[in-house]
């Protein structure tokens, strides 16, 4: 397999190149523009309205329904069950999946609609099991959550009420017969059912519960349901592929794929053929418009339309360049109808380059021949239940990830394929998708029914999201290899035949059916088979391939383990962190606000979470007793670990050309690996990826005696400027400070200064300095900011070194002034804090607003050197000064120990308001 896949990444494959080009040849010849009267041939109608649902043996009395929905949530919205979100009731709820349901809706129809030659009854999605009748006539079974049905219904349909029944049968007593037929068990991780059964259905693994969600296995009309009905001619996909890049010029084919039906060809046809025109054509007039016609027979035939773009706009990842995006028309008219699509195509080359180096071998992302270094995190389901996210939830994610500086999201094949407003929003920020199929730590069944059902998975999925420029890669599964080969899976079997068979059916899949629908749907982008190829105790994955490096965590190795082993591609690997209190509080009562309560174990599904947190904290930190202080630290260990990992990846580079974290987000309000809670929350995780995400990052680590200072750059262009490095005590006395001129190469990763640390710190104590560099554009005087990578003017950077662990930092108590200001919107304020002394994570927050928006938090605010920053909120510039809460770390200590305030200081945890005035705001760096 392996020399198989060598020879598979390597090989470059022309979007023109194949069979399709060839037929189009034959098909057509560019004519003059002409005129026709054409009416649309295409009327949709959604059907979303009117649903109700019952249980086939509980709950028999109608309720409404929310189509798209599922079962939880329709019962929930009827009151019939408890929010499984809270508290501990999730458990309790298991009995729904072992149940029937059914849905039913009325369709009136009109003679004008069955009127059309053609209607078809279109689901986006069905969960799962489904049997739909229409007037009493069984006319689909469905059983793949992950697949559009569609169906004929012309002649089912009547002039005046229709009845639509979808009946869902148990995904659980679905599957627990389909495993009692099949020959040999399956092994299969995170499905705590007795038996476990998720490999052998294709539905969202994580419904089976997971280390970070519950288990609720759902059932319904989980996406859209429409009627489409038709005449003539109509276009069943468009989309664009890049062909060439020049800097003058970029080519692009145009696929246009159109049905024709039979009743057109008898009308309007001759000899069996009808005449069809396709046209392109651009509305910013991008490119002069192209048209082809051809006679064509009743079918589907794709047409393969050249279009020349001269000094493209290209589509750039963010951080690197615009995402430009052009606006697509594509139009077929034959028969005397027509039928258009509108399409949002972006100009860019995307290749995943493996060759062999002197590490082992590479894998990195290369775009418009330019090589990028992959920044972001891995992406599950933003609810449980799906239907329920709106496309203002994917907005403010993307918003979220924009911000945090990523320019990558993993699509983990544990959850579902999104909606097209994922990748939309992907389009339109310039984040790459790496797309895993959606398959995750099971093995699979081999059988013919069961390969036919991914086959059209693959088919279905791939068509959808081909052509989105943001989409780079298709990845089998998700640490199913490494289960196989690593875990012991293959060791369980008593009989090396099942074994063997097992395996055989693996590889069908993953090296069959999967790479053969991307080579003839989507042979312009990459196939990886599983991710990782190799699994972190293999000294391998750090030479070659991506890797999931779970040393930290599950392997209770230290932070700093993250500066040596340096994989090629770190596509996985986290730390778990709280979530924010006010989230903790939602789902909560006051009397079960302690770690070993019942129901907060219900929200942290890793069977040792706590103990590892706790087990780390204790080694970096104080661990306090109460929850919410033990929730901040937990958040402060978090992002420090991570951070580690973050800012070695980045020096790495070009060895390392890729980290993104587990995860970005949550399915519900749990104790997980997240940066954003469920509610959208940032962590102390997702500030300190916004600013180690920085195109411009200042680096520094104290290793084995020594300290050393790096830049890393990801522009396109050099970088050129100076490095200042100051050690100063706590109380803001400087100790020493140098600064000298530095050049950073475009994508370039630079060793600035070393030096002994024993000569660095002389005669300081290590307990009570900090040690602070500064990369800025020569001739800035401001304290420097990280900017957002599509933000005017040269970046800046700053960080931050400590020579001791937190807990032995000798803090005291700081007296911090603010100033609260109107912002440049009247939902946001204008925030300036300064402190007497060095206040050690300084974590905002807002009495009465728990979702206000800090630009920057969870920070160290050095004595002296005020920090500006914004606050988008509800509340105005005398409200944000009287509700800031101000936690740091100084009040924060081990158990059983209290610090008194340091005279002339406030009680730790206050702030300094004054009296109205504005306390005194010095420059860093004096002119």
């Amino acid at each position: 397999m392996r020399v198989w896949l060598d020879r598979r990444m390597r090989r470059v494959r022309h979007p023109l190149a194949g069979s399709a080009l060839a037929q189009v040849a034959l098909l057509g010849v560019f004519l003059a523009a002409g005129c026709q009267r054409t009416r649309p041939a295409v009327e949709v109608r959604l059907l979303h309205d009117g649903w109700t649902l019952v249980g086939v043996d509980t709950f028999t009395t109608p309720i409404p329904a929310t189509v798209p929905g599922t079962v939880h949530t329709d019962l929930l919205g009827a009151g019939l069950i408890p929010d499984p979100y809270w508290r501990d009731e999730a458990d309790r709820l298991g009995w729904i999946a072992e149940k029937e349901w059914i849905y039913r809706t009325a369709l009136p129809m009109d003679s004008a609609f069955l009127a059309h030659e053609r209607v078809e009854l279109r689901f986006k999605g069905l969960d799962t099991f489904a049997r739909v009748r229409l007037n009493g006539r069984e006319i689909l079974r469905a059983d793949n959550m992950f697949r559009e049905w569609s169906v004929e219904v012309a002649r089912l349909l009547r002039v005046g009420a229709n009845e639509l029944e979808v009946r869902f049968e148990s995904p659980l007593r679905v599957g627990r017969a389909l495993r009692e037929a099949y020959p040999h068990p399956l092994p299969m991780d995170h499905d705590a059912g007795s038996p476990p059964t998720r490999a052998f259905v294709r539905k969202a693994a994580y419904q089976y519960g997971w280390d970070w969600g519950p288990r609720l296995v759902t059932s319904g009309i989980w996406r859209e349901v429409e009627l489409v009905a038709w005449s003539g001619v109509r276009l069943t996909d468009f989309h664009t592929a890049t062909a060439s890049l020049a800097p003058d010029r970029a080519r692009l084919a145009a696929f246009v794929e159109v049905e024709v039906t039979p009743q057109a060809v008898e009308r309007f046809g001759e000899g069996g053929r009808l005449s069809v025109t396709v046209e392109v054509a651009s509305p910013q007039r991008a490119f002069p418009r192209v048209r082809q016609s051809a006679q064509v027979e009743a079918g589907v035939h794709t047409f393969v339309l050249p279009v020349e773009i001269r000094r493209p706009r290209l589509w750039w990842p963010n951080g690197l360049g615009e995402p430009h995006l052009y606006t697509i028309q594509a139009e077929v008219r034959g028969g005397g109808f027509s039928d258009r699509r509108t399409t949002r195509a972006g100009v860019r080359t995307v290749e995943l380059v493996v060759d062999p180096d002197s590490v082992g071998e590479s894998f990195h992302f290369r775009v418009n021949g330019v090589p990028v270094f992959a920044k972001g995190a891995n992406v599950v389901p933003l609810d449980h239940f799906v239907p329920r996210v709106t496309e203002d939830d994917y907005r403010r994610l993307f918003r979220d990830v924009v911000e945090a500086h990523m320019n990558m999201l993993r699509v983990w094949g544990g959850g579902v394929y999104p909606p097209d407003v994922f990748y939309d929003l992907a389009d339109r920020h310039g984040i790459l998708i790496w797309q895993d199929f959606m398959f995750a730590n099971a093995m699979v069944p081999g059988d013919s029914a069961f390969l036919a059902s991914v086959r059209a998975e693959a088919a279905d999925q791939i068509r959808r999201l081909r052509g989105h420029p943001s989409l780079a890669l298709w990845c089998g599964n998700n640490e199913i290899d490494e289960g196989w080969r690593r875990w012991g899976w293959a060791r369980g079997y008593a009989s090396p035949a099942d074994s063997a068979a097992v395996e055989r059916a693996y590889a069908a899949v993953f090296y069959g059916i999967l790479p053969d629908a991307v080579s003839r749907h989507d042979p312009s982008r990459a196939y990886w088979p599983s991710s990782p190829m190799l699994g972190w105790g293999d000294p391998e994955s750090l030479k070659r391939g991506d890797s999931h490096y779970w040393g930290v965590w599950h392997g209770g190795e230290p932070f700093e383990v993250f500066r040596d082993k340096l994989p090629r591609f770190a596509s996985e690997y986290g730390f778990q962190g709280f979530p924010a209190v006010e989230t903790l509080w939602a789902f909560t009562l006051p009397e079960d606000r302690s770690l070993d309560h019942p129901v907060l174990r219900a929200h942290q599904k890793h069977p040792r979470g706590f103990e590892i947190i706790r087990e780390y904290m204790a080694r970096d930190y104080p661990v306090p007793a109460g929850l919410e202080e033990f929730a901040y630290v937990s958040q402060l260990l978090q992002a420090r670990g991570m951070r580690v990992a973050f800012e070695a990846h980045r020096r790495a580079r070009p060895r390392t050309m890729g980290t993104l974290y587990w995860q970005l987000n949550d399915t519900w309000p749990v104790v997980s690996w997240s940066s954003r809670d469920w509610f959208g929350r940032w962590k102390a995780l997702h500030y300190a990826a916004k600013e180690a995400f920085a195109p411009l990052l200042v680096s520094l680590v104290e290793q084995d005696g020594r300290l050393e200072a790096w830049g890393v750059w990801e522009g396109r262009d050099p970088w050129k400027g100076e490095l200042r490095l100051v050690l100063e005590d706590f109380a803001g006395v400087r100790l020493w400070e140098v600064t000298f001129p530095v050049d950073l190469p475009a994508g370039g990763s630079l060793r600035l200064w070393q030096g002994e640390t024993r000569q660095a710190l002389g005669a300081a104590d290590r307990n009570r300095v900090v040690l602070q560099a500064v990369l800025r554009p020569s001739g800035t005087e401001a304290s420097p900011r990280a900017r957002g990578s599509r933000d005017a003017g040269p970046p800046s950077a700053a960080n931050l070194l400590y020579f001791v662990p937190p807990k032995e930092l000798a803090l005291q108590a700081p007296r911090i002034g603010i100033r609260a200001e109107p912002g440049s919107s009247p939902a946001s304020v204008v925030l300036t804090l300064e402190s007497d002394v060095l206040a050690k994570d300084v974590a905002l927050s807002l009495d009465g607003d728990p979702d206000a928006r800090f630009g920057e938090n969870f920070f160290d605010l050095l004595p002296g050197q005020p920090k500006t920053l914004t606050v988008e909120t509800r509340w105005t510039p005398e409200e944000v000064s009287g509700r800031l809460r101000i936690r740091t770390l100084a009040e924060i200590p081990p158990e059983g120990v209290k610090v008194p305030a340091p005279p002339g200081t406030l009680a730790p945890g206050k702030v300094d308001r004054g009296d109205g005035a504005s306390p005194p705001l010095q420059l860093f760096f004096a002119p």
